[in-house]
């Protein structure tokens, strides 16, 4: 090999690679010191806030509110308790969160025995399809086969949107054994997620979930949607609370997390794509699969 040839490789590769460290390493670094100066300057310490995963809680989790948070002093940690309201609640009252998200049923239902422990300080979405009750084609086509079937095996999570769509459905569609509370066919699970995974493995033949779960599931061959919350006006509505003790002792935080997440969804309203793209990096679903689970979610 020749020396020129041996030259022009060497300037090759060391253009490829300055290329390379300015596409990826330089931001990747300047993320990174922006990370340590701002949580070095976050003198106002970490808002903690109980929640799920829920397709309707990414704005106020999402990179975006990070980094806003981040810009103005605060470090912000989302904490996913796979929907267990009546803990999420629990850890309010103690302190051990400074601010939760739910449904105004599960707080009503699940807030009782602390006392009511938040402030309401905003509502956050309405379901609009991102709850849904799915069933396996051929064992369960509709609400009536409901009523025809004693055997019938319903994965849901208790004390959750999941249960009040249960109790909504039975109530409109005279289902009285969705409103037995030691019902065979209660299959209470921890969270969404897991109810999903006992309907794929076919160990029931009902779930309740919701997004990103509910398009997951739709994905599947032979999963069909027999009822969801398209279908209901302001049933599931979602609302973000402050601890009554945090909300006194540091209004200023209430105020500060509100501003960055009303910025933080005008931003992602004026730019569409970059909403999909977080939520496509944060749930791993294609573009398609996205751009349906939106839909079931106005905020």
């Amino acid at each position: 090999m020749s020396r020129h040839v041996k030259v022009f490789i060497t300037i090759l590769i060391v253009g490829v690679l300055a290329i390379l460290g300015t596409k990826f390493i330089l931001p990747l670094l300047g993320d990174r010191l922006q990370r340590s100066t701002s949580d070095a300057a976050a003198t106002h310490g970490v808002l903690r806030i109980g929640m799920d995963n829920w397709i309707g809680y990414f704005p106020i989790c999402s990179p975006e509110m990070t980094r806003r948070m981040r810009d103005a002093g605060y470090a912000l940690r989302c904490e996913d308790d796979q929907a267990d309201y009546a803990r999420r609640f629990r850890r309010l009252r103690a302190g051990d969160i400074d601010f939760a998200l739910g449904t105004v049923d599960s707080y009503v239902l699940n807030g009782a025995p602390e006392s009511y422990p938040g402030v309401v300080v905003a509502v956050i979405d309405e379901s609009k399809g991102g709850d849904a009750i799915l069933a396996r084609r051929g064992e369960v086509d509709n609400l009536n086969a409901l009523k025809q079937r004693q055997d019938i095996r319903i994965a849901f999570t208790p004390d959750s949107p999941s249960e009040y769509l249960l109790k909504s459905v039975s109530a409109h569609f005279d289902l009285p054994m969705l409103r037995e509370k030691r019902g065979r066919w209660r299959e209470e699970t921890s969270g969404s997620s897991e109810a999903l995974e006992q309907l794929l493995a076919q160990e029931v033949n009902v779930a309740v979930l919701w997004e990103p779960d509910v398009t997951k599931a739709l994905a599947e061959p032979g999963i069909i949607k027999l009822i969801g919350t398209e279908d209901t006006d302001k049933l599931i509505v979602d609302i973000l609370m402050a601890g009554r003790q945090f909300s006194l002792e540091h209004p200023e935080a209430v105020t500060v997390l509100l501003q960055e997440y009303f910025d933080t969804l005008r931003h992602y309203h004026d730019h569409p794509g970059q909403l999909r793209r977080d939520v496509t990096e944060a749930t791993g679903l294609d573009d398609g699969q996205v751009e349906a689970m939106l839909q079931g979610v106005v905020w």
